[in-house]
């Protein structure tokens, strides 16, 4: 993963815990009330930011589209964003959008908000994503149903129009996408063809996927939302409801200190342990001086931490080979570890 950027005070990349976003998307069904509900619930369920869809939809869609009929009605005015925004800046949350389209674009930017998405349905809509870019708000670009070309053409698009704050996040556009279509894997390919910060969009029944993807390496995690999930529309059958979207947030922050960082190494709690557990030359029975070391008389044993032959610290199991054929350099007794001072000749 690369190297990441900061969001009114957050820090989006690797190394950073998960940024989580809560889709509100138009679940509020177009009622300022409900939509300030959603963002106290999901700011008490622990997200870090909240996102809206902001969409005109006489601008985006045909009259005669589904799209047209589901958005239309839904929309919210200048004062109505100010006043989310101001409530999400109260409770500790980032609230950012979707602009469906240009006169939408204005409006998030006029609203104050700090960061825009690109849906995965706008990926190919270069006109829109370099007007994004040169707002100077950082971008975050879905990527559901699209190519790796494609993606990498909305990254320069997006750079070249001055954006140098950009994350891409893997998505499948099904509505619910089933286990077997998510391929959490393609964040590998997004992070290696972009140079980017990646993370996951989800559209799957469930938090597994999501946990799952954090554990894949995405940095950004986005999950819809919703205070009934039984509620008329397209997103609310695969939202988490607050206490989901809790206990995903809580698995996601144990998956982080799952993780680690990318260190072999024995952990602090480990350490005093090698001792103890890890195996040592031990004469298997009675060995006289000038005894050659058999795999008859020669055992591998656990022993205890500090014990030692004639004051010298028993050899570690590594060490059998080379001992093996040499001679005993003094008497050792049964069970007793074998030292590098018993053995002649030990390099």
């Amino acid at each position: 993963m690369k190297e990441g950027f900061t969001v009114a005070g957050r820090r989006i990349g690797a190394g950073c815990p998960t940024f989580v976003v809560a889709e509100i998307g138009i679940n509020h069904g177009g009622d300022e009330a409900v939509a300030a509900e959603m963002i106290e619930a999901a700011a008490r369920a622990g997200a870090d930011a909240i996102k809206l869809q902001t969409i005109d939809a006489g601008e985006s869609y045909a009259p005669d589209t589904p799209s047209y009929r589901e958005f239309k009605g839904k929309e919210f005015g200048l004062d109505a964003l100010v006043r989310l925004d101001e409530l999400a800046s109260r409770k500790g949350v980032i609230l950012f959008s979707t602009p469906g389209d240009f006169k939408s674009l204005a409006l998030v930017v006029q609203a104050g908000m700090p960061m825009v998405k690109i849906s995965s349905g706008l990926l190919t809509n270069l006109p829109l994503i370099r007007a994004a870019a040169e707002t100077g708000l950082p971008l975050i670009l879905s990527t559901g149903m699209a190519y790796l070309e494609e993606v990498k053409e909305a990254v320069s698009t997006a750079r070249k129009a001055g954006a140098d704050r950009l994350a891409v996040l893997q998505c499948t556009s099904l509505y619910p996408a089933p286990a077997d279509q998510l391929n959490l894997r393609a964040m590998q390919q997004l992070d290696e063809a972009t140079g980017v910060p990646v993370g996951y969009s989800d559209h799957s029944r469930g938090t597994l996927a999501c946990v799952a993807a954090v554990a894949a390496g995405a940095t950004i995690l986005e999950k819809h939302f919703t205070l009934d999930r039984a509620a008329p529309g397209a997103d609310h059958a695969i939202s988490a409801t607050p206490a989901e979207l809790a206990n995903l947030i809580q698995q996601v922050r144990i998956v982080e200190r799952m993780l680690g960082r990318a260190v072999k190494e024995p952990t602090a709690a480990e350490t005093p342990l090698r001792a103890a557990r890890h195996r040592y030359l031990v004469a298997h029975h009675d060995i006289a001086v000038g005894e050659v070391f058999t795999p008859h008389n020669v055992a591998l044993k656990r022993v205890l931490p500090e014990v030692s032959g004639r004051g010298t610290k028993g050899l570690p199991a590594r060490c059998y080979d080379d001992v093996l054929g040499r001679r005993a350099a003094s008497d050792i007794h049964e069970n007793q570890v074998i030292g590098a001072s018993m053995v002649n000749g030990f390099p």
